[in-house]
């Protein structure tokens, strides 16, 4: 180790279509947007190290490793999670021994990829368990000064992949992880065995906004029921999943043309209430059945983003004035519209601010 402080960013993602069929192997069309974790090493002086993420309510808190997992003094195990996890499993691949993280300091800020309401901090569903694990795999490497490890995005993603979803411990497409890698918009495709996320670029004539619902959604729960679904009825679920997998793919070839990834959209987002009515989960919560209902009454279409049951959705429009008269009643509807714009560089060594103009959903 050469180094005595290194930091690291990534960003947080939007899924636009491909929620659900991605899962077997369809396409996906993500975006990074411009919230950012931050994560910061720094050698330990005292000769124990400790972790700080105020996200998961602790600071400075001592580290240790027992067996796979990290724990922190006065920070219960279920509450550390996904980060108590990964942090020993990209020692692992990096060839280092976990307990060396007690050697250092680590910082991590997610801070931009949570809304407080309430004087409650609420995950928005930008994906940070992704984005951490893309920084942390970043700056990590960086600390090891490990010159042989790949700079590039989509060999990281493939790199980092199995430790992510081994970590989560639960099935998970990759999408979120290939924007916090690669960063723009991406067109992403995976198996349990590849990954493959190919750049593409946002139509021009395609206006957008992220709407947060102010709900909290679990990815994992719809997943679950989604896996269960097909099982128990595979006659429905094959007709359903077919109709999904058509439409996104269709969408992915076409993600240039506006109008084409509009009517995607909108028929994505049909097949996705069919979806959740199918598997008796609230795909589409209240909010998000509200939001679509206002959307169609000003010539837009509105979608939940990711497996639903809260979090965010989007609305697109092809004229800006329909888009602007949509975001006149999205309070009523109980959405909270989000100033996001597209992150054009993924998970990165140091941090550098986002320019100012980006192109707006």
């Amino acid at each position: 180790m050469n180094v005595n402080c290194v930091q690291a960013s990534a960003p947080g993602k939007l899924l636009l279509i491909g929620e659900y069929a991605v899962l077997d192997g369809a396409p996906a069309l993500v975006m990074a947007v411009d919230r950012r974790v931050k994560v910061r090493l720094q050698r330990a002086s005292s000769g124990t190290g400790w972790l700080s993420a105020v996200q998961l309510g602790f600071e400075r808190a001592a580290m240790r490793v027992e067996g796979d997992v990290l724990r922190c003094d006065g920070a219960d195990s279920s509450v550390l999670g996904l980060t108590g996890r990964l942090i020993p499993g990209i020692m692992r691949v990096l060839g280092r021994s976990p307990g060396e993280i007690t050697t250092m300091n680590v910082e991590i800020d997610s801070g931009a990829l949570f809304e407080s309401d309430r004087r409650r901090l609420i995950k928005l569903g930008l994906g940070s368990s992704a984005a951490v694990c893309a920084a942390l795999a970043v700056a990590l490497t960086e600390w090891f000064a490990e010159t042989a490890g790949p700079a590039d995005p989509r060999a990281r993603l493939r790199r980092w992949l199995p430790v992510y979803r081994e970590s989560l411990g639960a099935r998970a497409s990759g999408a979120d992880l290939a924007a916090a890698f690669c960063g723009g918009i991406s067109e992403f495709r995976s198996t349990d065995e590849f990954a493959i996320c190919t750049p593409t670029n946002w139509p021009k004539d395609l206006h957008w906004r992220a709407i947060w619902t102010r709900q909290a959604a679990q990815t994992t729960d719809f997943v679950g029921a989604f896996d269960t679904w097909k099982l128990a009825d595979p006659v429905s679920a094959g007709r359903i999943r077919s109709r999904l997998d058509e439409i996104a793919r269709h969408a992915a070839a076409n993600a240039h043309d506006g109008a084409v990834l509009f009517d995607a959209c909108a028929a994505y987002a049909a097949e996705m209430v069919a979806l959740g009515d199918a598997m008796g989960k609230e795909v589409m919560t209240a909010p998000h059945r509200r939001l679509a209902k206002h959307g169609h009454e000003c010539g837009v279409v509105y979608k939940s983003c990711g497996a639903g049951g809260g979090d965010l959705g989007i609305a697109l429009a092809r004229d800006a004035e329909k888009l602007r008269a949509f975001e006149l009643g999205v309070s009523d509807c109980g959405g909270v519209p989000l100033n996001l714009a597209i992150s054009e560089f993924g998970a990165e060594a140091a941090w550098r601010p986002e320019p100012e103009s980006g192109r707006k959903l």
